[in-house]
């Protein structure tokens, strides 16, 4: 992905069969590795991320913090520090293709794992269902958050090549609708990327979601 030329059209994204990953229809071995970009001071983005690649990763992955990017009900965080579209940016300046994480809820040893706090001021608020309560709340977030990478897409020309769909619900799994809920919630406003859920082998079944 020479630098530069990040944006050009493409047409066929990542795919994945029994044996492989394809990407543009050819053979795709995905090289991963995590540098979360509200974990690192913005002046040393450029720094980790070229230590990154030149340790042979070829794909950044970062969570996204909701708790830090709605610290409040009616704030919204995404500059400086936060500057999503940034990071995704110059990971592809630099060579990295990018598998996006949104949660909403990501774990990444954060407190509530990362939903804000102030969800819990409803009294009945089921956090990680299908209750209205955090449907609505969850939908005021992706709002905001989701056409800010919707062209960072790769097949908008970007480097996003999947996104991740809540992460490890099958340990959790407490509504058989909610990872559906989440999916089309990332779909109806503009993901068309591969999509992908993470498990330990054994809850893979409970947290997943068809077509993820």
């Amino acid at each position: 992905m020479p630098a530069g030329g990040w944006r050009m059209s493409r047409k066929v994204g990542l795919s994945a069969n029994s044996s492989q990953f394809t990407l543009e229809g050819e053979s795709f071995r995905i090289l991963g590795g995590s540098i979360h970009y509200f974990r690192v001071p913005r002046a040393y983005w450029k720094d980790r991320l070229m230590k990154m690649k030149a340790c042979g990763i070829n794909t950044l992955t970062t969570y996204v913090p909701w708790s830090l990017h709605q610290p409040e009900r009616e704030v919204f965080h995404f500059h400086t520090q936060l500057d999503l579209e940034a990071y995704i940016s110059l990971a592809a300046e630099l060579g990295l293709w990018v598998i996006l994480r949104p949660g909403p809820y990501i774990s990444s040893e954060l407190d509530l794992g990362g939903l804000p706090s102030w969800l819990l001021s409803d009294g009945s608020m089921r956090l990680r269902t299908t209750y209205p309560g955090f449907t609505q709340a969850v939908n005021t977030f992706f709002d905001k958050l989701i056409p800010k990478v919707v062209p960072l897409q790769f097949k908008k020309g970007g480097p996003i090549i999947a996104v991740q769909v809540e992460n490890e619900y099958g340990s959790f799994a407490k509504d058989e609708s909610y990872m559906l809920f989440i999916k089309e919630a990332l779909q109806s406003r503009g993901i068309s990327e591969l999509l992908l859920t993470s498990d330990n082998h054994n809850t893979l079944k409970s947290g997943g979601v068809d077509g993820g």
